[in-house]
């Protein structure tokens, strides 16, 4: 028997989390997904969010683009999941609006375990771009490793014209043994502009 792969365990929980936030805020008559997934890393996450999407629209046509600034990470996310709907950029998401082709039509914009609390002015600026590339009905998701952070991001994102519609705490998250007080997709939250 093997091990529990930890990864898998936190995707399938992510999983949940993401289903169970954002269905009652999508429309009814929704059949695609366009999923931008910004500092994205090697991203982990690329199938689940596809998988959610897929879900979502009732196995709809599901786009992911993934960008970071990091090139060993992107090249590791094209070589992971070359098989997925998915693209995966070399960018800087403060400025990600320079790139035109992109369009601003996303469903959905995602930002895993942002890091707020080590640059706030930087995150306010990827949060500002990511804004920009929703849709008008578009959701943005935020997952965060501890509670401080959290609270500032979302406070920092509503200061940018957004509201929260969804906001849970994983209570099963996987705690980081180096790092007490955090933990894997320790929040979950949506937002959406805020409506007139």
């Amino acid at each position: 028997m093997q091990p529990p792969n930890p990864i898998q365990e936190d995707m399938a929980k992510l999983k949940s989390l993401l289903q169970d936030s954002l269905s009652p805020h999508l429309q009814a008559a929704q059949r695609d997904m366009r999923i931008l997934n910004l500092a994205c890393g090697r991203c982990d996450e690329a199938e689940t969010l596809i998988q959610v999407g897929s879900d979502l629209t009732q196995g709809g046509s599901v786009e992911m683009v993934g960008a970071d600034i990091r090139i060993r990470e992107i090249r590791q996310a094209r070589e992971t999941h070359r098989h997925l709907p998915a693209q995966f950029l070399i960018e800087d998401a403060t400025k990600i609006d320079e790139h035109k082709q992109l369009g601003d039509d996303f469903n959905m914009v995602f930002m895993r375990h942002q890091n707020f609390w080590h640059g706030q002015e930087l995150w306010k600026k990827i949060f500002d771009q990511g804004i920009a590339k929703l849709r008008p009905d578009g959701m943005l998701v935020i997952t965060s490793y501890f509670d401080v952070e959290h609270r500032l991001a979302l406070r920092a994102l509503e200061s940018l014209g957004m509201e929260v519609v969804s906001n849970r705490r994983n209570k099963a998250s996987r705690a980081l043994k180096d790092a007490p007080g955090k933990s894997v997709d320790r929040w979950v939250a949506v937002l959406r502009r805020k409506q007139a």
